[in-house]
């Protein structure tokens, strides 16, 4: 038996899971790190402790299966999780986390020079970016700026442990750092906004997915307990191997991922801009293909804050039945009719990606009475992140975008009442699966990388995923009041951040 190595380093827990060449998930690995939030809008990591989630990871998922031959690797990860090492790979610091933003300031200054090769972002950068982190570390940490041997994303520091070579994706490069496939840097881009030594300060080559990197270094090999000179080929940001895994390939076709945060992906051959969306980045994935991509900071990530930080019975109860928290917040949350009984919830926890682009933006929970318990608070939030949804989809309607398929994917299509809230209020059929598709697109690319497949597509269909329909059952006229008040929250809201 052959079969492939998949590595998802995500926001809360790296991933790793084996695949047979059919698509089979023969075993499949989860193990938790820390973030650290030092200041508001601020989330580090420790790159230790990936290798460490990593490495045991491997083991468990290869040990599980001794007869498999491994023939590939491949590694996706979080985007524009910054990190500065040294030249041997040795972190300087712990990462700036993709979901912070302390880089504001930084961003704004890129956006006042209104480059035009900002059109290929959408018209604008963000501060959870790779270029406004890194003058970030330039302008507020010189020394480490200076120390630095190269400042990188969590995927290359990932591809160096493995390979002992430092390359770029052009996944990431093309969607988070202003780089133009076809031509390059934009070397007066780069000067204008303070960075005319970044060249200098990341990895030299950029690779598209799909392109072997290198092979398994003999001492990474016996740690990892793997034979060496496997191939290790080149993947992108997490939620962008997801248009892989879902098959998500015509024009038109939506990859939208529900997990800490959400992220709505769209292959397009459109170059200008559509108001409110990042993008379309130049072929980021396909030669010749374009990428729309909107989303949300915060969104799984915000249930979890409920359930560890406010409604701790529900830990405590689950803990007493064996049961798992999040299951017990919907069983109680399905309770309660939509409306969430006047509550009204403004998902902007870590501010907002899109449409509004405004990271100062703060969450808010609208409506409370001392009636209002977890269950009709928890259904609220539900609706937010799903009313957060809707915008993109109306701002893709209002900008002539024709919408076909939507597949959904990610942690959270284990709440069925999440994704039913949300078929209900987008007004649309879901295709769901609960296999994780960046973990699937990884297996995907590997096995394209190193032959086995002549194309991810031909690859798709030898090791495509199952998906279960979720149609619309309640009218949206039950979530139309709501909706309204969560656009007003937002504008009556922005000016009282500081």
């Amino acid at each position: 038996m052959e079969g492939i190595v998949s590595i998802d380093l995500g926001t809360q827990s790296a991933r790793v899971a084996l695949y047979d060449l059919e698509g089979r998930l023969l075993a499949l690995a989860v193990k938790s790190y820390k973030t650290w939030y030092p200041a508001p809008g601020a989330a580090e990591q420790d790159p230790k402790e990936w290798w460490s989630a990593i490495r045991l990871g491997v083991v468990e998922v290869t040990s599980k299966y001794p007869e498999c031959s491994v023939i590939g690797i491949t590694a996706s990860a979080t985007s524009s999780t910054v990190l500065p090492v040294d030249s041997a790979g040795n972190p300087l610091a712990r990462a700036i986390l993709w979901m912070d933003t302390r880089a504001t300031e930084q961003a704004e200054k890129i956006n006042r020079i209104a480059s035009p090769i900002l059109r290929w972002c959408g018209g604008s950068v963000s501060p959870e970016w790779f270029l406004p982190k890194l003058l970030w570390i330039k302008e507020k940490q010189p020394e480490l700026y200076s120390e630095a041997y190269l400042i990188v994303e969590a995927l290359d520091w990932l591809n160096y442990m493995l390979t002992g070579k430092w390359v770029a994706s052009q996944c990431n490069a093309s969607c988070k750092w202003n780089y133009i496939p076809g031509e390059g840097w934009p070397v007066d881009f780069l000067e204008a906004v303070g960075l005319p030594d970044l060249l200098c300060k990341i990895p030299s080559e950029v690779l598209p997915i799909g392109t072997p990197v290198g092979v398994l270094k003999r001492e990474i090999a016996a740690d990892l307990r793997c034979k060496e000179g496997i191939p290790v080929v080149q993947g992108g940001v997490d939620a962008h191997l997801s248009l892989v895994g879902t098959g998500s390939f015509r024009e038109g076709d939506v990859s939208l991922v529900i997990g800490s945060s959400s992220v709505l992906l769209m292959n397009t051959t459109i170059c200008e801009p559509i108001p409110g969306f990042w993008g379309p980045y130049k072929e980021p994935l396909y030669k010749g293909v374009n990428l729309l991509e909107g989303g949300q900071i915060s969104s799984g990530a915000i249930i979890r804050w409920f359930v560890e930080e406010v409604a701790k019975h529900y830990a405590i109860e689950a803990d007493r039945k064996g049961l798992s928290p999040f299951d017990l917040l919907d069983a109680e949350a399905s309770e309660v009719a939509p409306g969430a009984e006047g509550i009204v919830v403004l998902d902007h926890w870590q501010g907002n990606r899109t449409p509004y682009k405004d990271p100062a933006s703060r969450g808010l929970i609208w409506g409370l009475t001392l009636y209002h318990g977890a269950p009709q608070v928890g259904r609220a939030l539900y609706e937010g992140i799903s009313f957060g949804v809707k915008l993109l989809f109306d701002r893709l309607r209002e900008g002539g975008i024709q919408v076909r398929d939507i597949r959904v994917c990610g942690g959270g299509t284990k709440s069925r009442l999440w994704t039913q809230i949300l078929a209900d209020v987008i007004e649309r059929p879901l295709k769901v699966t609960s296999e994780n598709m960046t973990l699937l697109g990884n297996a995907i690319v590997a096995a394209t990388g190193i032959g086995v497949f002549s194309s991810f597509e031909e690859g798709f269909l030898a090791m495509k995923p199952t998906f279960e329909e979720v149609s619309p059952i309640v009218p949206f006229s039950a979530y139309r009041d709501s909706y309204e008040k969560y656009q007003k929250l937002y504008r009556l809201a922005k000016d009282l951040v500081c």
